[in-house]
C-alpha cells in the first residue's frame, strides 16, 4: 500500500469515528449548550460568502445556544437572500449535533435558486420634474440584479433630490409589480409625490432673552435666509456650525408644520458654561510644578474667547494672555492674539572662549593650573589659550522671555489641524544665580583638542595628563596657595558672581515664522487608548544676539504617537519625536534658545530636567519613548523605557550613545488619571571624577498620562 493511501485511510477513518461521536438533537435539546461549529452546505453555487451569513446571525460559535434566536436566524438567513436578489431562496435541511464535550454542531443547507432581475424601471408621479431628470437618480436599469439594498437606495436619491430643491415633504416609495416567474424578472415602481414647494420663512430664536450669545453672531452660522428656497441640507450645515463654536451643550433646529409655502424654523439652543477654570499639579523629587487657566469662551457675547494661563514652578513658569477670533472671515480658521512673559530653566554646557578678555581674566585670576602655566619661558600663552578653548561651563540657566504671537488655525475632517504662526520675541539666558557653575578644563595633547569632539566621558584633573610628569602642583594646596579674595576654580565650582553673569548671559531678538500640521486620530487626546498622533513643525527665524551679530535659523521637528490595545486590557504606547535646527550662515553662533535638550518629565524620566544637552548647544537631537500598560477598571499599572540623546554635528549621530530611563509606575482613574511613576536612569551622565552626581532614581506625580 503506497502512503498517499494510507494517509487517506487514515483521514476516512478518523472522520468516521469523528462522525460516530457527534449525535443528532432537536432545537429544544441543544438550548444551553455552547456553539463548537456553524456550517453551511449551498446546492448549486455558493452565492454568499459564510462569513456574511454568520454575521447575520444572532446565534454565535463560541457562544451559548438558544432555541428562539435561532428560529430567527433561519428567517433571517433568506430575507438576506431574498434582499441580494435571490427570491427562490429556501432553507433545504438543518440538523443540530452534539459531540462528546455537549457542543452543538449546526449544519445549515441553503438553495439560493435562480437571480432575479429588474424588468423594467417605471416613474409614477414626479411633476413638474421630467421623468429622464428623476430616472437618472435611480442607481437602478433594466436588467440589473433585483438588489433591495439599491431599491432603498433609489428611493432615498429621489428623497434627497426633491428636498434639495424645495419640496421637504416630498414622499417616495417602491413597488414590485409584475411577477415573471419563468424569466425570474419583475417590474420596479417608484411613486413619487413631490408634494408643495417650500421656501424658508421666519427664523425664530428660542428663549433669545436668557441666551447670553448675540442674536447677530447666531445668525451669522446660519447657512440660510429667509425667502430661500427650502433644502434640508442647509439646515444640517447650519446646525453644524453652530455645534462647533463650542458654546452650546445643545443645538435643535426645528421645522413646525405650516400651512403655507413658507417653511419658519425655531433655533433651539442650550449654552455651556461661559468662564471655566483648569489647574493641574506635578510633583517630583526635584521640583514642584502648578498650572492654572481661567478663560471666558464667549466674551461680550461674541463667540470670542479670552484666557489666562499661568503657570508656577521649575522647569517652566509664567502667565500668558490670549485673545481667540473664531470663525474669522467665515473661513472656518480661528485667529489667536497672545502676549506673555516665561521663564524656562534648563542644563547649559558652554566652552570656553579664549577671545573674551574678562573670560580669560577671570580664569587666569582665579584658576591656579593657570596661574601656573604664566610662570612658563616660552609658550605659556598658546598653552593657556588652549586650556581655555577646551574647558567647559556646565551650568543651570534660565531664559527670560517676553512674547507676542498672532496664529491662525483652521481645522478639517475632526483629525486633521494647519496652523501658521508670526511671533516676535526678547530672550534673556543666564546662569540662575542660586546655583554653581561646574568647571571643567579638559586634558591638552600635542595635536590641540577639538572641542566639539570632546565627551563627558574625557574629563580629568591629572595634571599628569597634561604633561605627562608631576613638576607642579595644580590641586591649589600646593605650589600655588589660596589667597585672600582668590577663589580657586580648580575644585570645578565657580559661584554666579555678576561678572560671570555679564560674560554668560545671552540677550536675543527674534521674528520667527512657525508652521505646524496635525493629525490625531486618537480617541481621547487627554487619556487615549487608541489611534495615532502625527505633528510636523518648521520654523523659520531672524534672530539678533546682542552686542554680537544677526544670524537666520531654521528648525524643523517631527513627533508621531501611536497607541494600539493589546488583549487583556493591556496597551501598548510608543514615542518618536526628533529635530534638528541650523544656522543658515555659516560660521555664526546659534542662538540658546534653539539649542536641543532632553531629560526630565515629557522626554526621558529618571534624568534630571534638561541634563541632557552637549557644549556649545545641540544642534540634533532624538527621543523615544515607550510604556506598556495594563488597566484594570480604575487601577493599572505600566513599565516605561525613554531614550534620547542630543548631538552637535550629524555624524556624531548614533543610536548606541543615547541615555536610557527606565521604571514602572501606577495609575488611576477618576474621570482622569492619576499618575505616580518611579524612574530610574543608566548613570552614564554621572561623572566621579568630577565630583558631580546625578540622582539614580526620580518619581513623579501628576494628572493625565506621560503622553
Amino acid at each position: 500500500m503506497s502512503a498517499l493511501a494510507v494517509v487517506l485511510c487514515l483521514i476516512l477513518t478518523g472522520t468516521a469515528l469523528a462522525q460516530g461521536d457527534l449525535r443528532e438533537i432537536s432545537a429544544r435539546e441543544a438550548d444551553g449548550y455552547k456553539v463548537a461549529q456553524i456550517r453551511f452546505v449551498h446546492r448549486g453555487d455558493k452565492r454568499i460568502k459564510g462569513d456574511l451569513l454568520r454575521s447575520a446571525m444572532l446565534t454565535q460559535e463560541g457562544k451559548r445556544f438558544h432555541r428562539r434566536f435561532f428560529k430567527n436566524d433561519l428567517s433571517g438567513l433568506v430575507n438576506l437572500y431574498y434582499s441580494k436578489g435571490y427570491r427562490d431562496a429556501e432553507i433545504v435541511r438543518k440538523y443540530l449535533r452534539l459531540d462528546a464535550k455537549n457542543r452543538v454542531h449546526i449544519h445549515i443547507e441553503i438553495n439560493s435558486g435562480a437571480l432575479w432581475t429588474v424588468r423594467s424601471l417605471t416613474l409614477v408621479g414626479g411633476a413638474p420634474f421630467a421623468a429622464d431628470t428623476l430616472r437618472a437618480q435611480v442607481g437602478l436599469r433594466a436588467g440589473a440584479p433585483l438588489d433591495y439594498g439599491k431599491v432603498l437606495e433609489g428611493e432615498r436619491q429621489l428623497q434627497v433630490f426633491l428636498n434639495q430643491r424645495g419640496y421637504p415633504h416630498a414622499a417616495v416609495r417602491n413597488e414590485w409589480v409584475g411577477d415573471d416567474r419563468a424569466n425570474r424578472s419583475t417590474e420596479v415602481v417608484f411613486h413619487i409625490d413631490p408634494g408643495r414647494k417650500m421656501y424658508f420663512g421666519a427664523v425664530e430664536i428660542e428663549n433669545l432673552d436668557q441666551l447670553y450669545t448675540r442674536k447677530e453672531l447666531i445668525e451669522h452660522y446660519l447657512r440660510f435666509e429667509q425667502g430661500d428656497l427650502y433644502n434640508p441640507e442647509q439646515l444640517a450645515k447650519s446646525r453644524e456650525q453652530l455645534a462647533r463654536t463650542g458654546l452650546f451643550r445643545s443645538v435643535f433646529l426645528l421645522t413646525p408644520e405650516t400651512g403655507d409655502s413658507l417653511q419658519p424654523v425655531v433655533v433651539r439652543l442650550k449654552e455651556r458654561k461661559r468662564i471655566s477654570l483648569r489647574t493641574e499639579a506635578l510633583f517630583s523629587n526635584i521640583e514642584p510644578r502648578v498650572t492654572g487657566v481661567v478663560q471666558h469662551n464667549n466674551w461680550l457675547g461674541r463667540g470670542a474667547r479670552l484666557s489666562l494661563d499661568a503657570g508656577w514652578g521649575k522647569p517652566e513658569q509664567g502667565v500668558t494672555a490670549s485673545f481667540t477670533e473664531r470663525n474669522l472671515l467665515g473661513m472656518g480658521a480661528d485667529l489667536v492674539l497672545s502676549a506673555g512673559v516665561t521663564d524656562e530653566w534648563q542644563k547649559t554646557k558652554q566652552q570656553g572662549n579664549p577671545n573674551d578678555q574678562r573670560q580669560v581674566a577671570l580664569l587666569t585670576a582665579n584658576d591656579s593650573v593657570l596661574e601656573g602655566f604664566l610662570s612658563f619661558p616660552f609658550g605659556g600663552e598658546a598653552i593657556i589659550r588652549e586650556y581655555i578653548r577646551t574647558a567647559t561651563f556646565d551650568y543651570l540657566s534660565v531664559e527670560h522671555l517676553w512674547k507676542a504671537e498672532a496664529t491662525l488655525t483652521r481645522d478639517w475632517r475632526e483629525i486633521y489641524r494647519a496652523q501658521v504662526s508670526l511671533s516676535g520675541e526678547d530672550s534673556r539666558t543666564r546662569p540662575d544665580p542660586s546655583e554653581r557653575i561646574a568647571y571643567s578644563p579638559r586634558p591638552i595633547n600635542a595635536g590641540g583638542t577639538d572641542g566639539d569632539e570632546t565627551t563627558e566621558s574625557d574629563e580629568t584633573t591629572d595634571a599628569d595628563d597634561l604633561f605627562g610628569d608631576s613638576d607642579f602642583d595644580f590641586s591649589g594646596k600646593g605650589n600655588f596657595l589660596a589667597q585672600d579674595g582668590f577663589i580657586d576654580y580648580s575644585d570645578g565650582k565657580i559661584p554666579v558672581t555678576a561678572d560671570w553673569l555679564r560674560i554668560l548671559t545671552e540677550r536675543t531678538r527674534s521674528v520667527e515664522l512657525r508652521t505646524e500640521f496635525l493629525r490625531d486620530s486618537r480617541d481621547d487626546p487627554f487619556a487615549p487608548t487608541r489611534g495615532a498622533l502625527l505633528q510636523l513643525t518648521g520654523l523659520y527665524a531672524s534672530s539678533f544676539i546682542l552686542g554680537q551679530h544677526q544670524t537666520y535659523v531654521i528648525d524643523g521637528e517631527a513627533e508621531f504617537i501611536y497607541y494600539q490595545p493589546l488583549k487583556h486590557g493591556l496597551m501598548l504606547a510608543l514615542a518618536l519625536q526628533g529635530g534638528g535646527a541650523a544656522s543658515l550662515r555659516e560660521g555664526r553662533r546659534l542662538p540658546q534658545k534653539y539649542w536641543k535638550a532632553y531629560g526630565g518629565e515629557g522626554s526621558v524620566r529618571g534624568v534630571e530636567q534638561e541634563a541632557i544637552h552637549v557644549p556649545g548647544g545641540g544642534r540634533l537631537g532624538l527621543n523615544m519613548r515607550g510604556e506598556l500598560r495594563y488597566q484594570r477598571k480604575s487601577f493599572g499599572l505600566i513599565g516605561f523605557w525613554d531614550r534620547a540623546q542630543v548631538w552637535r554635528k550629524p555624524g556624531q549621530a548614533t543610536l548606541w550613545s543615547m541615555v536610557d530611563g527606565y521604571g514602572v509606575g501606577l495609575r488611576y482613574a477618576l474621570g482622569f488619571p492619576l499618575r505616580l511613576d518611579v524612574a530610574f536612569n543608566d548613570g552614564s551622565l554621572s561623572n566621579n571624577k568630577q565630583k558631580r552626581f546625578y540622582q539614580r532614581r526620580h518619581l513623579y506625580f501628576s494628572i493625565g498620562q506621560a503622553f
